[in-house]
């Protein structure tokens, strides 16, 4: 029983001297410096150019604008013809209505066609001339850009210059020594 006492005291002993130390020291940073990185972006670009182009004029008198406005036998035909279906359609003193009904409907459609029939619609093409004109699109440009990614810290230590790479620019150096038995 005292053996094994004895052998486990040493085996504890032994295990707490057995293993490393750590400690910690600090160098002051000389200097850092930036560490690029080219990246590519896509902007959007409006992009315009003067383009010649064959164009086509025509003369049209079909839509011009000589509206006839006066009453001709064209519309009096057109109010008799109304009125006499209108009173095909009705019944005592309603046909007395269809007949007046119809009469204007009949006058307005034979006035609309007398002024919207054209017999001479000359068109003519000129098929020989060019205009320049100005056509603008959408592009995407590739873009080149220069992107900071990290710091190169540059300290000495023991007489010796070593460097060390962070996110951010560093005034001291955080040193670990571990010491191993």
């Amino acid at each position: 029983m005292l053996k094994n006492i004895f052998l486990t005291t040493i085996l504890s002993i032994s295990s707490l001297f057995a293993g490393s130390d750590r400690f910690y020291d600090y160098a002051k940073v000389k200097y850092s410096q930036p560490i690029y990185e080219y990246v590519y972006d896509r902007q959007p670009k409006r992009v315009c150019k003067e383009v010649r182009q064959k164009t086509r004029h025509y003369e049209d008198n079909y839509y011009s604008s000589n509206y006839n406005d006066t009453l001709g036998v064209d519309t009096l035909v057109g109010v008799a013809a109304g009125a006499v279906l209108g009173s095909q359609i009705g019944k005592g003193n309603g046909r007395v209505a269809a007949q007046i009904v119809g009469g204007l409907l009949g006058g307005k459609v034979a006035h609309e066609i007398r002024n919207n029939y054209k017999p001479n619609a000359n068109i003519n093409y000129n098929d020989n001339s060019y205009e320049t004109v100005r056509k603008c699109y959408n592009t995407q440009q590739r873009v080149k850009r220069k992107m900071i990614t990290g710091y190169k810290n540059y300290f000495v230590y023991n007489g010796i210059e070593h460097s060390k790479i962070t996110n951010r620019p560093k005034r001291k150096i955080k040193i670990t020594h571990t010491i191993s038995f």
